[in-house]
């Protein structure tokens, strides 16, 4: 059991650099800034974004997380 575990951080970890990856190469933070995505404090929009995409490619929900 606890190998399938480890297995899921290893994959949640390469899935979320992939992403990291993706975002900067394709200028995703100055698009969002460009739409007016943007907040007045707490979180940053660009980790919003990153944990949804981690949901949707990780296969889990965030009541899961």
């Amino acid at each position: 059991m606890n190998k399938s575990i480890t297995q899921d951080i290893q994959n949640e970890k390469q899935v979320s650099e992939s992403i990291k990856r993706f975002f900067h190469r394709f200028h995703v933070s100055s698009a969002l800034k460009q739409s007016n995505a943007y907040k007045k404090k707490g979180i940053p929009v660009i980790e919003v974004f990153q944990y949804l995409f981690l949901l949707i490619f990780s296969n889990r929900s965030m009541y899961r997380t």
